[in-house]
């Protein structure tokens, strides 16, 4: 069982990364085509090493010039626990405008690969969020930041759904029952950080806006496929992260 306790003083605290600059606004690359193939590798992107006042370099943070501004990119480790470590760290360093973006698990085969699905409502079947937020089946996301998500990929023309997503930290636990109970409650998708964030985002009262790229499919063999341009997926993040 779990007790919510609503104090924001626990015993062990997240401190802040020092980071040279002080960036306020990050994004959170949960998708590893995006981090590996473009991020990482890709020479026309002019990125530099995020580090802090001691020196350190932080392998997995990049620094990115964006109309004037020091943009965070981090690839954040995978999963509700691992991932809010890394969400804590950022808004203790003074970053408070971020954008998530990753992966998930598409609940049904007549939805197309790679469709983008902006969350509204994160269904918490995870343990952290319930340590940020008193006991509720859901959480939802910020109406005027999925507004401003939804106008961005109208606005390039991307094909992409709103609604209700089922967070889970049992990758191996996902059953034939389980999905058709989220189905019938109307959930689109499947992954395994958007409830933990969004309760996270909201206990410490920041801007977090969070989408998904429709990858898998537990649902059977999806009939369509968009396709994934990963260039594309940076920009269209960059635009939503300069919006809030």
């Amino acid at each position: 069982m779990i007790t919510f306790d609503s104090d924001k003083n626990a015993i062990f605290n997240p401190q802040s990364l020092n980071l040279i600059g002080h960036p306020k606004k990050a994004l959170m690359i949960f998708d590893d085509e995006v981090w590996e193939d473009y991020v990482e590798k890709n020479k026309t992107l002019e990125t530099f090493p995020a580090k802090n006042n001691s020196g350190r370099v932080f392998s997995a943070f990049r620094i990115y010039k964006h109309k004037g501004e020091d943009i965070l990119l981090i690839c954040p480790n995978i999963g509700g626990a691992a991932s809010t470590v890394d969400l804590e760290l950022l808004i203790a360093s003074g970053i408070n405008k971020i954008v998530a973006f990753g992966t998930c698990g598409s609940l049904d085969k007549n939805i197309a690969k790679n469709t983008i699905i902006i969350p509204t409502v994160a269904v918490r079947e995870e343990g952290v969020s319930y340590h940020y937020l008193p006991p509720s089946d859901e959480v939802d996301q910020n109406k005027t930041l999925i507004q401003i998500m939804e106008q961005v990929f109208s606005r390039h023309n991307m094909n992409y759904l709103s609604g209700k997503v089922w967070t889970t930290d049992a990758v191996y636990r996902e059953t034939s029952n389980k999905l058709k109970t989220m189905k019938q409650n109307g959930c689109l998708a499947v992954d395994m950080e958007m409830a933990s964030l969004l309760s996270v985002a909201k206990f410490r009262s920041i801007d977090f806006a969070g989408f998904l790229i429709a990858d898998d499919n537990i649902d059977g063999k999806p009939k369509k496929d968009y396709g994934r341009d990963s260039a594309t997926l940076l920009q269209l993040a960059l635009e939503i992260v300069t919006a809030i």
